[in-house]
């Protein structure tokens, strides 16, 4: 009786396992963001890079780094790289949700001058391309705490593919001024589908019946 009772705990707790909520962590990095900068053919342009920033600029975000195609944050750097007014370069994030359902969503964005914002082909953030920018743009999406895009899960969810690869797009533009660069860092939280419990479930409990049967 004890090695049964002990076999259903052991069941019980790969159970609540099971049912355990996967966080997506977002966050602009060297490593996670890739941009389509050579395609466009800019000068010096090159593979997603992180840089140091502008001191005006806020961040960078939680577990975050401000990117790049080249050194374009510092002016003080010795490589630092004056951006074109007029170029615009796309960055993305390519991930994948595991299913069940998308419970909550959240996406914080920084950026010199602006950046639109695209969830799977679907924008839901148009850059702010009328200015001024005194130092960014003014207005959300910017590089200022003041002016730091915030998006929550009724902005993202509809658009996210709960099961599969997903991409967000994040193309900045350099409007007016030297400093030019993008950060952003977000969560995602999906929690199985409850039909997926049940039958975890089942099929644990019957390993579990064949075990007392032998």
């Amino acid at each position: 009786m004890i090695k049964k009772l002990a076999l259903l705990f052991a069941v019980s707790g790969m159970l609540l396992t099971a049912k355990a909520d996967t966080v997506t962590q977002l966050y602009s990095s060297a490593s996670t963001t890739t941009n389509n900068s050579i395609a466009e053919g800019i000068a010096d342009a090159g593979a997603t890079v992180n840089i140091d920033t502008n001191p005006a600029w806020f961040g960078p975000l939680r577990n975050s780094s401000w990117v790049s195609f080249a050194d374009t944050g510092n002016p003080s750097d010795p490589g630092f790289y004056t951006v074109p007014n007029g170029t615009f370069v796309t960055f993305a994030q390519t991930f994948t949700l595991s299913g069940g359902t998308i419970t909550s969503a959240s996406l914080d964005v920084l950026a010199d001058d602006t950046t639109s914002i695209v969830v799977n082909g679907v924008q839901i953030f148009a850059a702010d391309l009328i200015g001024p920018y005194p130092t960014c743009s003014i207005t959300t999406v910017g590089c200022l705490s003041t002016t730091e895009g915030v998006f929550d899960t009724a902005q993202l969810a509809p658009y996210l593919n709960a099961d599969g690869s997903n991409t967000i797009d994040f193309t900045a533009y350099q409007e007016n001024g030297s400093s030019y660069g993008l950060d952003y860092s977000g969560t995602i939280t999906t929690t199985p589908e409850p039909g997926t419990f049940v039958l975890i479930g089942a099929g644990l409990l019957a390993l579990a019946l064949l075990k007392f049967r032998a």
